[in-house]
């Protein structure tokens, strides 16, 4: 079942927390994180979404789906993206690095390491 099809059947109250398994709720949130990312960075170097599909080689309804969080990203593709609007990728896995974010899912605090490497102030 879809995040999508989970959402339209969840219940009001409990739909986070019963509906969506930790995976599918981090899912989310990273796909929402860098939907935002990649509008915020296109408006900021005064792109349209069709100027931006034209410097990746895809449409503009792809850029569409990206910004408004209705497509998965390859690493390939997030690559592409951060070095046409010049963001700084950095690796989620290099424990060289890390701040602790905690989000708040209903009942249960989640943790999870983010890694965020600054490469000047090392």
């Amino acid at each position: 079942m879809s995040i999508k099809e989970k959402l339209s059947k969840a219940k009001e109250s409990t739909w986070l927390s019963e509906q969506f398994t930790y995976e599918e709720r981090l899912t989310a949130k990273y796909i929402a994180q860098i939907s935002t990312a990649i509008q915020r960075q296109r408006k900021i170097k005064g792109y349209t979404q069709k100027e931006l599909a034209n410097k990746l080689g895809v449409s503009q309804v792809m850029v569409s789906r990206w910004e408004n969080g209705e497509e998965n990203f390859t690493i390939a593709t997030l690559v592409k993206i951060s070095t046409a609007l010049g963001i700084k990728l950095y690796n989620p896995l290099d424990k060289s690095n890390y701040l602790i974010i905690q989000e708040n899912f209903g009942d249960s605090k989640v943790s999870e390491n983010v890694v965020k490497y600054n490469s000047e102030s090392t």
